[in-house]
């Protein structure tokens, strides 16, 4: 799972999910509180479109205002483009324990 699940299959969406996925945990108690005292109980809407609505808002919220705040982040502090970032000691520790092997998923040797 650790060789499958930390790929990049797409830059842009593992920067997003693995990004936001701190935040989500840190704010998602105060989205789901606004949510039930602005939405769910003025309204008085029943449980099960209110569980329904509560989730996928609260995961609206965090997307939303995670991406705002990247956004206002990379305007203040620009991010440095890869040729920058990289330096000839980053490689050496980039390696770690695996030196340059690829692990497969599903292979039971090492290429």
């Amino acid at each position: 799972m650790h060789a499958f699940a930390n790929k990049e299959f797409n830059k842009t969406t593992y920067k997003l999910v693995t990004g936001s996925s701190m935040y989500a945990y840190v704010s998602h108690y105060f989205f789901i509180i606004m949510i039930a005292v602005l939405i769910i109980r003025p309204y008085k809407i029943t449980f099960l479109p209110a569980l329904f609505l509560n989730i996928f808002l609260t995961n609206a919220i965090i997307l939303l205002s995670y991406i705002f705040f990247v956004f206002i982040y990379e305007l203040i502090i620009p991010p440095k483009s890869e040729k920058e970032a990289s330096t000839p000691g980053d490689e050496a520790e980039r390696e770690g324990l695996l030196k340059g092997e690829e692990v497969n998923v599903g292979d039971k040797q090492r290429s």
